[in-house]
C-alpha cells in the first residue's frame, strides 16, 4: 500500500480541486487553473464551475511554455503569506508561479530542524521558500540554483521578508557539492529539490534518474554527524522507496522516512505531487 504524507492546509493556499490533467488552486483571494500531469482522474466539480471561480488559466504551448489567459480582474504579482512568511507570486511563461505549496510541509520542517548559527544548504533552491524560512530560523544559507532569474526571484523574497543575508549561488548543485566537499566545509541541514530533468550553468542537460543516487551521497559527505536531509522528487521514475534504499545506504544507523508526498483538495480529491525523503 502507498503511504502518502500529506502537506498540511494553510490560510493563502487552497488545493479546490483537481482532475482532468488540471488542479484549481486559491493563492490568498486569486484561483488559478494549471496543468497537472498528476491529475489523471476525473474531477468532483465541473470545468464550468472552475472557469466560474479562477481568475487565471494557464494554457500550454509547445514544452513547459505557455500563457496566462485573464478571466477576471487580478494581478499578474501578488503576495501571499505562509504565517510569519511572505513569498512573491508571478504569472510568467511558465505553469509554475513562483511557490510549491505542498513544500510547506518542508517550511515547518526547516523551523524545527534548525537552530540560530546553523550552516543550511538550499540545492536547486529556485525563489528561495525554503532558504526564507531558514533564514526566519536564524540561520546561515547557501542558496544554490542554475538559473539567474530564480535568483532574482530569491533575492527579492528575502527582501520582502527583511532578510538579505542569504548567500545566492549561480552553479550547478553537484559542482557547488563538490567544490564545498573539498573545503571540507559541513552544515547541519541540506535540503534539495532537483527537477526531473534540467540543464545546467554551461547547457548540459541531466536526468534525475541518473543522479539522485550521487547526490543524496555527496549530501552525506557534507552534513556533519547529526546534520539532516530533506529531498523532493518530482520524477515519476523514482520511487519514494527508491529514495529510502539510496539513503539507506548514505546515512546508515539513522532515522529515514519517506513517501508520496500529496495534497487533498478541498472538493475530497486527492493529489499526488512526487516523493519525499527525510534523514534525521
Amino acid at each position: 500500500m502507498k503511504k502518502r504524507i500529506y502537506a498540511p492546509s494553510w490560510d493563502s493556499y487552497e488545493l479546490i480541486d483537481a482532475g482532468n490533467g488540471s488542479k484549481l488552486e486559491r493563492w490568498g483571494t486569486y484561483i488559478t487553473i494549471r496543468p497537472d500531469v498528476n491529475a489523471y482522474f476525473k474531477p468532483e466539480l465541473s470545468y464550468k464551475a472552475w472557469l466560474d471561480k479562477a481568475h487565471f488559466e494557464f494554457l500550454e504551448n509547445k514544452g513547459a511554455f505557455g500563457n496566462w489567459k485573464r478571466l477576471k480582474e487580478g494581478p499578474e504579482e501578488w503576495i501571499i503569506n505562509y504565517n510569519e512568511l511572505q513569498f512573491i507570486l508571478q504569472l510568467r511563461q511558465t505553469k509554475h508561479t513562483g511557490v510549491f505549496p505542498e513544500q510547506s510541509l518542508n517550511w515547518t520542517k526547516i523551523s524545527s530542524f534548525l537552530n540560530e548559527g546553523d550552516q543550511f544548504l538550499n540545492l536547486f533552491a529556485y525563489t528561495g521558500a525554503s532558504s526564507v524560512a531558514a533564514l526566519g530560523a536564524g540561520a546561515t544559507v547557501f542558496h544554490v540554483d542554475s538559473s539567474k532569474s530564480a535568483l532574482t526571484w530569491a533575492k527579492e523574497n528575502q527582501l520582502a521578508n527583511g532578510f538579505n543575508s542569504a548567500k545566492l549561488v549561480l552553479e550547478d548543485a553537484l559542482v557547488f557539492m563538490d567544490r564545498e566537499i573539498k573545503r571540507q566545509r559541513k552544515y547541519q541541514l541540506i535540503q534539495m529539490d532537483p527537477p526531473a530533468w534540467g540543464i545546467g550553468t554551461k547547457g548540459k542537460k541531466w536526468q534525475l534518474e541518473n543522479q539522485i543516487d550521487l547526490l543524496i551521497h555527496r549530501a552525506a559527505q557534507l552534513l556533519d554527524e547529526s546534520g539532516k536531509l530533506i529531498v523532493s522528487t518530482y520524477s515519476q521514475k523514482i520511487s519514494s522507496e527508491n529514495l529510502a534504499e539510496i539513503a539507506g545506504f548514505a546515512f546508515p544507523n539513522r532515522k529515514i522516512e519517506s513517501g508520496i508526498l500529496s495534497t487533498k483538495s478541498s472538493s475530497g480529491k486527492i493529489l499526488e505531487h512526487g516523493n519525499i525523503l527525510w534523514v534525521e
